[in-house]
């Protein structure tokens, strides 16, 4: 077995300095991602400009490869790849996992060529007009398909259908050279563009002067009026662990994660605001504040955001049906993708999902009616897609902490209430009825609110009256 490990080695030594030899190209050997909450790895993986291309795992001391071997050597991961290289140092067998054309190389060199060969251009423009033909079909299938009459997409399906015309989709599909993939995403800061116009359609944005309600508890109140400040937790550390994972495991049960590999560095540049839209709610305070002995910091909207990175969203929750939750949303991102893979054999990817999934929840949520105030990080104290506009910075402080809950060093940012950055406006705060001196807390809330000039800032009493 000796002997066989270090013919393996051999190959990666020479593939790597091959590699080496082009700026934009690199082969990490023990590549590590998320899966469901826990970090997998790949024997290697083959990236351009930060695309996975191609992954391979190695084979020690076998002669033949099968093609079953290709099915046991699949890892579960939420990345996609257009190859699979199965390999035991010597012989290369490539499978394109969309057309599932198996080659055998047995030399660096051509294995390389292979994976980094592109089609033509009037290859690339034939393809487009075939994925927009399909793309355009299956939306109009889907529109005629769905039986959910109830269901807050029905009413939006003209619009998808309208939205996802043909010659719409051709002039806006892009080939990605570096993963070798379709997508409709020309700039991913751009709200406008097709893609993140799509979300738009599918996901509720809330309108200026519409109200929403963070319950939280008496410590978390006063740091805001205190420091002035509001506090975005990192997605990594939040409550329920299952959510940061939600729509990959939804869609796993068809096509892999769409968006491309997210290193931990770009989840730390996540931050998510939960609120809701409940108004006094008993089972909110219960909840979420403190069980009634904390407080609600109450939001007016104020305008509504343009730049991708910051969005104020209502979540998009499933169904039950037939005892199971389903998302017709999600679902639709699925039946485009597979009918694409299965018509064309092509890759075809929702770049911005990486973006929009944190507004989709399952159905059992439904009831918390939230509300999501997202933030994504560029560099320095900029937002994601905020270049494209007028970038400039903000009273952004990145801090780091260890969460109660789940005991997570995360990570977590602080932004001035008063931050032209922020699309919603502190106007009351609400003391739960089970609260400490709630009675004298409300006049020391009043004169601290004066006091730090947020005297705009009304503070009540929870009506509630039916705690147990």
């Amino acid at each position: 077995m000796k002997e066989e490990l270090q013919i393996i080695q051999k190959f990666l030594s020479e593939f790597s300095k091959l590699v080496s030899t082009q700026a934009d190209l690199s082969f990490p050997i023990e590549f590590y991602t998320e899966y469901k909450g826990q970090m997998k790895v790949v024997d290697a993986a083959l990236i351009k400009n930060k695309e996975v291309l191609a992954i391979f795992e190695f084979k020690a001391g076998v002669v033949k490869i099968n093609p079953q071997d290709f099915w046991d050597a699949i890892p579960p991961i939420n990345i996609n790849y257009k190859f699979l290289v199965l390999s035991n140092g010597l012989d290369h067998y490539v499978l394109n996992v969309f057309t599932n054309a198996l080659l055998s190389f047995d030399n660096s060199e051509d294995l390389l060529t292979h994976l980094l060969e592109l089609p033509t251009v009037e290859e690339i423009n034939e393809t487009k007009e075939s994925i927009a033909s399909i793309i355009e079909k299956t939306v109009m299938e889907f529109e005629k398909e769905f039986v959910h009459h109830d269901h807050p997409l029905y009413e939006k399906l003209p619009d998808l259908v309208a939205h996802f015309k043909k010659e719409k989709i051709e002039s806006s599909l892009r080939f990605d050279k570096n993963g070798q993939f379709y997508h409709l995403t020309k700039d991913i800061r751009d709200l406008t563009n097709f893609e993140n116009q799509f979300f738009q359609l599918i996901t509720e944005e809330l309108e200026e002067s519409e109200t929403i309600y963070r319950y939280t508890t008496l410590e978390t109140m006063f740091s805001t009026i205190n420091h002035k400040s509001i506090r975005l937790n990192g997605i990594p550390g939040m409550n329920d662990l299952s959510e940061v994972d939600y729509v990959q495991s939804y869609r796993d049960k068809g096509f892999k994660l769409s968006d491309s590999a997210i290193d931990i560095d770009e989840l730390n540049k996540r931050f998510i605001l939960c609120s809701s839209s409940l108004e006094d709610d008993l089972m909110q305070w219960r909840l979420y504040g403190d069980d009634s002995k904390g407080a609600c910091l109450v939001f007016k909207i104020k305008n509504t955001s343009r730049i991708p990175g910051l969005q104020l969203r209502k979540i998009c929750y499933g169904i039950k049906v037939n005892g199971e939750n389903y998302h017709p949303e999600i679902e639709l991102i699925n039946k485009i993708i597979s009918d694409v893979k299965k018509q064309k054999k092509e890759s075809f990817q929702f770049r911005a999902l990486s973006i929009w999934k944190h507004f989709f929840k399952s159905y059992e949520y439904q009831p918390e009616k939230e509300v999501r105030l997202l933030l994504i990080l560029a560099r320095d104290k900029t937002i994601k897609g905020e270049s494209i506009l007028e970038e400039k910075l903000h009273s952004i402080q990145k801090m780091w902490c260890l969460t109660s809950s789940h005991k997570i060093v995360n990570p977590y940012i602080i932004i001035n209430v008063d931050d032209d950055l922020l699309p919603i406006e502190l106007t009351e705060i609400v003391l739960g009825n089970k609260s400490p001196e709630p009675v004298t807390n409300k006049k020391q809330i009043e004169q601290l609110l004066y006091e730090n000039k947020l005297d705009n800032v009304s503070v009540n009493i929870s009506k509630i009256d039916s705690y147990r």
